[in-house]
């Protein structure tokens, strides 16, 4: 099972160190699309291998960060593998789509 962090505003750069696969997934309380896409990441989570972490990031709690990697609209995903990005989804993604995903990164 994939782990999930909440990022706060004193923790954000912690998010950029985890070994493995890391998907950086920024969103907000109002945001309609992110509530679905967090059950849906909740669910991917459940089935994930150990070597994936789930990284959930508030635009408004920590704005500066969001900033950082250019988040103009949400919700939005940066996929790190041993701390380096390598893909982003500037949308909604389905569970299956998600799954396939981080299992091509977790093979090469």
């Amino acid at each position: 099972m994939a782990k999930i962090i909440d990022l706060l505003p004193e923790n954000c750069e912690d998010a950029l160190v985890i070994p493995g696969v890391t998907v950086l997934y920024f969103r907000a309380e109002w945001c309609g699309f992110c509530k679905t896409m967090s059950r849906i990441i909740e669910q991917v989570a459940a089935e994930a291998a150990d070597e994936v972490t789930f990284v959930k990031c508030d635009v408004e709690k920590c704005p500066e960060f969001a900033a950082r990697f250019e988040v103009t609209s949400i919700p939005r995903m940066v996929i790190f593998k041993d701390g380096l990005e390598v893909k982003r989804i500037n949308s909604s993604i389905g569970k299956a789509p998600l799954l396939h995903e981080l299992e091509q990164l977790l093979k090469g």
